[in-house]
């Protein structure tokens, strides 16, 4: 999960893999060794396969993407209807406070909306020519 985290936007974190690193490193004597390896080359634990195939990883990592799914799709949203809402003159009017209260009330309205509907009412509308 740890990986899965930190490769999850495909940047180089150093920092974060520098605290994966550091937890991976007391697996051995945790009871979790089958689940890492040590690259001597490189310095660095790595996840094995077998760390994938832990049902109780497996279903952290399921955990984990229910719940980043339901916030990112709901920022999204809220940012698109932000921008949507107001102009850009209206925006560069607003402080930085504004700014983001709006913001927020934008991405609530859809974390309201999956609350208590779920994707059922999410809809593509075509645009008549």
């Amino acid at each position: 999960m740890a990986n899965a985290i930190c490769e999850a936007d495909m940047k180089e974190d150093e920092g974060i893999k520098d605290i994966r690193n550091y937890f991976f490193s007391f697996a051995k004597e945790m009871g979790y060794g089958e689940y890492v390896e040590y690259d001597e080359k490189l310095n660095r634990y790595f996840e094995t396969f077998e760390m994938d195939d832990e049902p109780s990883i497996r279903s952290l990592i399921e955990r984990y993407d229910e719940h980043v799914f339901w916030d990112e799709i709901a920022e999204r949203l809220g940012e698109r209807d932000f921008f949507n809402k107001y102009t850009k003159d209206e925006i560069q009017k607003m402080d930085d406070a504004e700014c983001f209260t709006q913001r927020m009330r934008c991405a609530i309205a859809w974390e309201e909306e999956f609350e208590k509907y779920g994707i059922r009412r999410l809809g593509i509308i075509k645009k008549r020519k």
